[in-house]
Order: C-alpha cells, then structure tokens, then sequence
C-alpha cells in the first residue's frame, strides 16, 4: 500500500511541476502527514531530532496529565529502552517544572532517580493513547546525572 503512494505522489510532484511549467504558476506541496513515520519533533526542541515511531505523532507535555504520564517507558534516539516517568514535578506556576526518571536498574532496585527538564522531553502518543517518551541521551548519560532527592 506504501507504494501506491509514493509512485501515486511521485506522478502526482511530476505532473505538478510538468503543469507549473506551462501555466508559469507555482505549486504549493500539500502538508505531510501527521502520522507518518518521518515526523520530526517540533521546533521547540532544536537540540534534538527524533523521529516520531510509527503511528505516533508528537504531543505537548503540558497537555497530558502526571497520571499519563507515570510510567511512560522513555527511550534514547536509537530507539533502547533507557528508563521510565516515575512522577512529574509542579512549579509555583501550576506548569510541569520538572520530570522525574528511573534509569537503570531492574524490577524496582537499583534505579537511578533523576530530574529532567520538560524541554528535554519529547512525548509521542498513538491513536490508542499509548504513550513513548524519548530523550536525545544514552542510559548511562542519564546514569551521570546527579541523583534528584525529593525536598
């Protein structure tokens, strides 16, 4: 099915440019598809490019709830299982303030408790509402960074 349409868009781009030459108009590319597994992260996180998993598409941290995203598995950029949301941090503002990880470890011992940014965050969710997480840094980058202790 994939590859109707990609020739039925290859013919479609040829006869559009083919058209645009005659009629010395421009084309305007229709908009990519949300869903398609080449969607990248917004722009609000330039230092890291990830492509979406297929079916998923990008959603807003601020637009789930903590009870979401408890336990939402966080992956790396190659796609390896390096942690999970273990709760979510409220500032004064009412806005998520701060991610709070387990990496490493197995069955609950031995996890490394970490604080992560939301901007270091990207949340992708499918049609059936599951949810990935996915972070531009290894498992043991995330292992070096300092221990968070709840206040």
């Amino acid at each position: 099915m994939r590859f109707v349409k990609v020739s039925a868009l290859a013919l479609t781009a040829s006869l559009g440019f083919a058209a645009a030459g005659f009629a010395q108009t421009a084309v305007t590319p229709a908009a990519p598809d949300a869903m398609a597994p080449s969607a990248t992260a917004p722009a609000t996180a330039p230092s890291m490019v990830i492509t979406a998993p297929e079916g998923y598409v990008f959603t807003e941290v601020g637009t789930v709830t903590a009870d979401e995203l408890k336990g939402v598995n966080i992956y790396d950029p190659e796609g390896k299982d390096v942690g999970e949301i273990a709760d979510v941090q409220i500032g004064a503002t009412n806005s998520v303030e701060k991610i709070i990880t387990d990496v490493g470890g197995f069955l609950g011992m031995g996890e490394h408790r970490v604080a992560l940014d939301p901007a270091q965050i990207q949340v992708y969710k499918n049609s059936d509402n599951d949810m990935r997480a996915y972070v531009s840094m290894t498992k043991d980058e995330l292992k070096a960074l300092p221990k968070f202790e709840a206040n």
